[in-house]
């Protein structure tokens, strides 16, 4: 019988230990890893079928079959868009545009015809989340190639790439998650900051659409004309503000300066809600409608001054929630400070209100 202590046991699981992990170790990793990502695999799966579920059960509350709805909204989920090609950049945004708004439209007519009696706000909030879904989906299929790819002889690139990128996409992914409800009930977001400024500097004036789905506000502030445009609500809808703001620099007679009013995605360590002021046009998305603002601008020579109110992409597209509240009427005062210093009594002003307006009337 060998009598050993425990010292001797702990050195003999201590050299073990060393020879499994000499030989096995990055097998051990791999496979640590690779379980990591199928549970994060796991819950984009989730996220997706919840934003699949809840399309398809507003669309059948309007009376839709469910079985012909599932097969059109499985169909629409899987759509893409495919960018011009950009070997000659001359006239790229044009492309761009006709792309997207070819996309955009496309959706909103599928929409229309599942639910043929819905309004307009109702179906530009199911559109809104038809295009969370599709955004789901397309995340939840670039992690799994990925996956499987890594499971594959040789996946280690593939697997350290997937490791990289996964933080963001779940991030990403959760900012998707949150927005279902409210585009569902049909509540402010935080991306409709620039909406909810512009509504304070435009109340008792009446609307008029120059362009589809854009307002604009004629109203006064220290005695200057302000023409305020907007995305119109409450339907889940962004507008065309580029359109907007080109025809009112072109028949509104000289304008003394364009303020733009946007969110903004915060920085690590940045307060949600804090508001900055800087330059040029403050327009997210693809760059298109900054483009034309800042086309129009540099035309006449009209000042471009812009105000953000910072958040998390998660914030942007949830609920709005009370620190984006609260910032609202501290940008309304940035902008208001902007006008008095930049122009003066009987100059014209436009006020652009970039965002989602969605809940917002």
């Amino acid at each position: 019988m060998i009598d050993m202590s425990l010292s001797e046991i702990l050195n003999v699981l201590y050299l073990f230990s060393f020879v499994v992990f000499l030989g096995y170790g990055q097998r051990i990793q791999t496979f640590m890893a690779l379980l990591s990502v199928r549970g994060k695999l796991a819950q984009l799966g989730s996220f997706r079928n919840a934003a699949h579920k809840r399309l398809l059960d507003l669309i059948v509350q309007h009376g839709m079959n469910q079985i012909d709805a599932t097969s059109v909204i499985d169909r629409l989920t899987r759509s893409f868009v495919i960018t011009p090609a950009n070997l000659d950049p001359a006239g790229i945004v044009g492309k761009l545009e006709h792309v997207l708004d070819t996309y955009d439209e496309n959706l909103k007519g599928e929409v229309h015809r599942l639910v043929p009696g819905a309004k307009d706000v109702e179906v530009n909030n199911l559109t809104n989340l038809l295009e969370v879904s599709i955004g789901q989906d397309n995340m939840f299929r670039i992690v799994r190639h990925y996956y499987l790819q890594s499971k594959k002889p040789g996946g280690l690139l593939a697997l350290a790439q997937l490791q990289m990128n996964l933080p963001m996409i779940m991030e990403e992914a959760e900012a998707y998650n949150s927005a279902v409800d409210a585009f569902a009930i049909g509540k402010p977001i935080g991306d409709g900051a620039g909406p909810l400024v512009a509504r304070r500097f435009s109340k008792g004036s009446s609307a008029r659409e120059v362009v589809r789905d854009t307002n604009v506000y004629e109203s006064t502030f220290e005695g200057r004309k302000l023409l305020v445009v907007r995305a119109k609500g409450p339907g889940g809808n962004v507008g065309k503000p580029r359109l907007a703001v080109e025809k009112l620099v072109k028949e509104g007679g000289p304008i003394r300066l364009i303020v733009t009013v946007d969110a903004a995605l915060k920085l690590e360590g940045e307060e949600s809600g804090e508001v900055a002021e800087g330059v040029g046009a403050a327009i997210g998305g693809p760059g298109t409608e900054r483009y034309h603002v800042e086309e129009a601008a540099t035309r006449h020579e009209i000042p471009l001054e812009a105000v953000v109110v910072k958040m998390s992409s998660k914030q942007a597209i949830s609920t709005m929630s009370p620190d984006i509240e609260k910032s609202i009427e501290e940008a309304e005062r940035l902008v208001g400070t902007i006008i008095a210093t930049e122009t003066r009594p009987g100059d014209t002003v436009i006020v652009a209100g970039i965002g989602n307006a969605v809940g917002i009337e």
